[in-house]
């Protein structure tokens, strides 16, 4: 806009001024070294606007000839991003087909002229993984991290999750907590955490896992509850193998407050204390939990007690019982009373366990008894019950 302006105003003047030069021309000299150009102002003025209306010309021409260039090199790299695209869709496909070899195949090709090509790499990487192929699957990882060095988030998770499913668990392992180092409690990381640290049985990087995911709402209470009672049950086995009762005593010493009396941690904890025959460290701590809550789990844990005096055990429960009129505690009491050879009180208990809540066992226990009774009429009624149940 701006150069026709000035080729009208240039126009415009020659107009107004021309017929008044006509008769004054006057002359325009121009010297360069022994050369000299003379001429009228007219004629300098018109060679001026030729000159540049040339030079106009000559710009229009070279903007044309290398915009095509630049047109042709960009039709080029289009035609390699269309393919790289196309190369792409097919290898998604697939892969979702499970067509594993193709996917490879297609994926990689479409690595070129791709500015994706991340994406391609870590796909083809679970295309070879699929197909057994670990080198191959590893090279790609490699050539991922080569194309976008900034993805080392993606990459490494990629890997430790393929490690993961593939069974490779001590590699699994040394990725998650290399990629916790470098990047922190990412969602993601947490996620494939939690997967790694069960298979590997790290049991105590899984609680405080659990605890980040339910921080970031990333795990509902009942999932939590689930997988912490699997944590603790794992963590007790360990410690119970290499470090036998005082062991487990010692673990769950330090504990948290709020967990040391949970019937369901506190249960297993004592049914390995008893496997490791701790039976006097089971009792106490059984009764330290039954003082906080009078909980089935840990009823039926103490009916598994082998103690040599059975006296103060009974004592503590008939207490409780005539406060608390449970069926597992009047059940547990009955239990434990034949196992003091005290068949009478027994049989009391388990009758008031049956009275208000039916159970096959107690109904078979009673059985028992009206048969050393040699009371096979009520023996037999007990077993019809049991068998009802």
């Amino acid at each position: 806009m701006i150069r026709l302006a000035i080729i009208v105003a240039m126009l415009v003047a020659g107009l107004v001024i021309g017929p008044d030069l006509t008769g004054r021309q006057g002359y325009v000299l121009v010297a360069a070294g022994n050369y000299t150009i003379e001429t009228t102002v007219t004629v300098f003025l018109v060679a001026a606007v030729l000159f540049y209306l040339l030079m106009l010309f000559l710009e229009w021409l070279l903007g044309r000839v290398f915009g095509l260039s630049h047109r042709t090199r960009g039709w080029f790299m289009g035609r390699r991003r269309r393919k790289a695209l196309s190369y792409t869709q097919s290898g998604m496909q697939a892969l979702v087909a499970e067509d594993y070899a193709t996917a490879e195949k297609m994926l990689v090709k479409g690595t070129k002229g791709n500015d994706l090509a991340l994406l391609n790499y870590l796909n083809a990487a679970t295309a070879a993984q699929a197909q057994g192929l670990e080198a191959k699957r590893d090279d790609y990882l490699r050539q991922a991290q080569e194309q976008s060095p900034g993805a080392g988030l993606a990459v490494g998770i990629t890997q430790a999750r393929l490690q993961y499913q593939q069974g490779q668990y001590e590699q699994a392992l040394a990725g998650v907590q290399q990629l916790e180092k470098e990047y922190g409690a990412q969602p993601a990381i947490l996620k494939l955490q939690k997967d790694v640290y069960q298979v590997t049985g790290e049991w105590q990087r899984l609680l405080a896992t659990l605890d980040a995911l339910s921080g970031k709402g990333l795990l509902d209470a009942d999932d939590k509850q689930a997988l912490q009672q699997q944590a603790y049950a794992g963590w007790f086995d360990s410690t119970a193998k290499r470090d036998g009762s005082e062991g487990l005593i010692a673990l769950w010493q330090e504990l948290p407050r709020k967990d040391k009396y949970r019937a369901d941690l506190l249960a297993p904890l004592c049914d390995r204390l008893i496997g490791l025959k701790a039976h006097k460290e089971a009792q106490q701590l059984l009764l330290e939990g039954l003082d906080k809550q009078t909980d089935p789990q840990l009823l039926t844990c103490l009916t598994r007690l082998q103690l040599g005096d059975y006296h103060p055990l009974l004592s503590t429960l008939e207490k409780k019982a005539k406060k608390e009129s449970l069926p597992e505690l009047h059940s547990a009491l009955g239990q434990l009373y034949l196992k003091d050879n005290k068949p009478k009180e027994a049989e009391e208990h388990l009758q008031q366990a049956v009275a208000l809540k039916p159970s096959a066992r107690d109904y078979v226990l009673l059985a028992g008894l009206a048969e050393k009774r040699k009371d096979l009429a009520k023996a037999n009624d007990y077993y019809r019950h049991s068998l009802a149940l």
